[in-house]
């Protein structure tokens, strides 16, 4: 590691930044300390399409229009889902289309990661090869 990214990680969790930089060192793919979430860049995608993929409620209650774009469906459709509560099933669509990897991609392409993983601030980190969130 650099030292400017090392000096950027001690900024992020202060005491622990040993525990921090070793994880980056052994290449950890995904770990947290001191509130902070580091994702590797070469898994993100990966990790956040499995986080998405696992609740159905949470894929409905993207935009309207967004959806509409990626499913390939009149908006006034998905409108009408979201209105009757039918967030779950609008999520079994996009899995059982294929379309989870698409929508992963253009949300990040839209909102960054941060607004997925960093929980507290909504802003992502670049260190290296590595994504840090502010989680809490």
């Amino acid at each position: 590691m650099k030292f400017s990214e090392i000096k950027e990680v001690k900024q992020l969790v202060g005491d622990e930044w040993k525990e921090a930089v070793m994880s980056i060192s052994l290449k950890v793919d995904d770990f947290e300390i001191e509130n902070y979430r580091f994702i590797h860049q070469d898994e993100i995608d990966e990790i956040q399409q499995n986080e998405i993929g696992d609740d159905g409620y949470l894929m409905g209650c993207f935009n309207s229009w967004f959806l509409a774009e990626i499913l390939e469906i009149d908006q006034e459709i998905i409108d009408e889902m979201q209105k009757k509560d039918c967030y779950e099933a609008i999520g079994i669509m996009i899995l059982r289309s294929g379309k989870l990897e698409e929508l992963q991609r253009r949300y990040v392409q839209e909102d960054t990661y941060g607004h997925h993983f960093a929980h507290y601030d909504h802003c992502e980190h670049e260190i290296g090869k590595y994504y840090a969130f502010k989680v809490n």
